[in-house]
């Protein structure tokens, strides 16, 4: 098979997972949000779906790194745009997990520390905004290294 199949079947795969996780998070929002119109908080509940959340979200990094691996075998492992792209990946990634880590660490304190359901709902939303933010740039990214090779070729 050749590597730019190879690598257009990866960023594929790559979109579907970035729909899926999509729709988790959404799905969390959404029962984050029906709950709240019950009045009784789920703070450890919500630890747990966004802890599933992350296992998706660490099989979806993962396809990122294979990307950008294969976008530097097939154009230029030196040159500086994997490098950009490796660099930026990499941080936005430990970011995006660690700030998770945080949020669910906070959830499940025996005292969550919100002022209300709803501040811990404002902080799941500006997660997933996040998150849209990191899959739009790498995208792009992508796609622009993607059209670079290909004139290249």
């Amino acid at each position: 098979m050749k590597s730019d199949t190879v690598l257009a079947q990866t960023v594929d795969s790559s979109r579907f997972e970035e729909g899926e996780l999509d729709l988790q998070i959404d799905e969390v929002r959404a029962w984050m949000r029906e709950v709240g119109q019950l009045g009784v908080p789920h703070f450890g509940e919500t630890a747990t779906r966004l802890g599933q959340v992350r296992g998706r979200l660490v099989q979806h990094f993962e396809r990122e790194d294979a990307i950008v691996d294969e976008l530097a075998r097939q154009y230029s492992p030196s040159s500086p745009e994997i490098a950009v792209l490796r660099c930026q990946s990499s941080r936005d990634q430990g970011e995006l997990l660690n700030r998770l880590d945080e949020l669910c660490e906070r959830l499940l304190a025996p005292d969550p520390p919100f002022e209300s359901w709803q501040s811990a709902m404002r902080e799941v939303d500006h997660f997933a905004i996040a998150l849209e933010r990191h899959e739009d740039q790498e995208s792009e990214s992508v796609e622009r290294l993607m059209a670079h090779g290909m004139r290249d070729a």
